[in-house]
């Protein structure tokens, strides 16, 4: 299954042949279970894999995660607020792994993402 590159600039890994599959910003969630925190990240999606970076001039990415068993992508309706409007989640088949938490700045821009 792909495994994500270390160290790659968000603008190297956008003019990689034949890998990306959509990118633009989301809010991700992140901090902890007591104290959420939703920043700004640009997000890509190449050969399977997501990487989220501070800016679309960043040089190397926040962090990357592979898709491999991540089988469905939903609406997280119990993480909406009035300033996140738009969440929506990438489940793992197994409950071992992480649930990943996204909001984008509208219902179009999150059904684009949710394909």
């Amino acid at each position: 299954w792909p495994i994500p590159m270390k160290a790659i600039g968000a603008q190297n890994l956008l003019t990689l042949y034949g890998g990306v599959t959509f990118s633009g910003y989301l809010h991700k969630k992140g901090g902890t279970q007591l104290i959420s925190k939703w920043p700004l990240r640009f997000i890509v999606i190449h050969k399977g894999c997501i990487y989220y970076f501070k800016s679309s001039s960043s040089t190397s990415p926040q962090g990357a995660f592979s898709l491999s068993g991540y089988n469905r992508v939903m609406r997280a309706a119990e993480e909406t607020t009035s300033s996140n409007v738009f969440p929506f989640k990438i489940v793992h088949i197994s409950k071992n792994h992480r649930t990943w938490y996204f909001s984008a700045a509208s219902e179009d821009e999150r059904k684009q993402w949710m394909l």
